[in-house]
């Protein structure tokens, strides 16, 4: 996947959520904390790697995800900051944050990431819905079914709002999909979920 794409795919996920008011660790007196390993990497590093090889990409990425779980463990009221376990949308996330300045470190565009995914956090444990529709598997909390349900709903589709992915969802999904010219699939995938949330099908 080209960085364009990644970026122009990204544009649309920013829109779903607003910042947060803390951010995610609070350092010294100034804010500032001691990044290690990967996160020491210059953005356009990481940039770079996922236009040249993606697969290269892969460290920081790992770094985020443990950044991400200290988020969860430290950050009052919550559970998972990543309500959408889906494919791509870490990647998606921290090359934005890299986009607005190549020169900062790994660890700075992190904080931003967090920044972004604050407004929309799970606040309480839940567990983890499988979802599968075809060949197609991921993973869901019930309250975010329930909230594409509602959303679906609302953009004219006829289905239950039960927090239960079945094949009325996913039937619902596939009405959704057609209308925004997506792939008719029924699967919650990003582009959808991205299409859902912000009334905008990705490039």
């Amino acid at each position: 996947m080209v960085v364009s794409k990644v970026l122009r795919r990204l544009g649309t996920v920013a829109l779903c959520a607003a910042a947060m008011t803390q951010t995610a660790s609070a350092g010294d007196a100034e804010g500032r904390f001691a990044p290690k390993g990967p996160g020491l990497i210059p953005c356009k590093i990481f940039l770079e790697q996922l236009q040249q090889d993606p697969q290269a990409a892969t460290m920081p990425l790992v770094w985020l995800t443990g950044y991400i779980s200290a988020a969860n463990a430290f950050i009052d009221d919550t559970y998972d900051l990543v309500t959408w376990q889906t494919d791509g949308i870490l990647a998606n996330l921290l090359a934005r944050s890299c986009a607005q300045n190549p020169e900062q470190p790994i660890a700075a565009a992190a904080n931003g990431v967090v920044q972004v995914l604050g407004s929309s956090r799970l606040t309480t444990a839940q567990q983890l819905t499988k979802i599968e529709v075809g060949e197609q598997q991921g993973l869901l909390y019930p309250s975010v079914v329930r909230e594409i349900q509602q959303k679906l709903s609302e953009a004219g589709q006829s289905l239950v709002v039960d927090g239960d992915f079945g094949p009325g969802t996913a039937a619902a999904i596939r009405g959704f999909q057609k209308s925004k010219g997506l792939p008719e699939n029924g699967f919650p995938d990003s582009a959808t979920l991205i299409a859902l949330y912000t009334g905008n099908a990705p490039q």
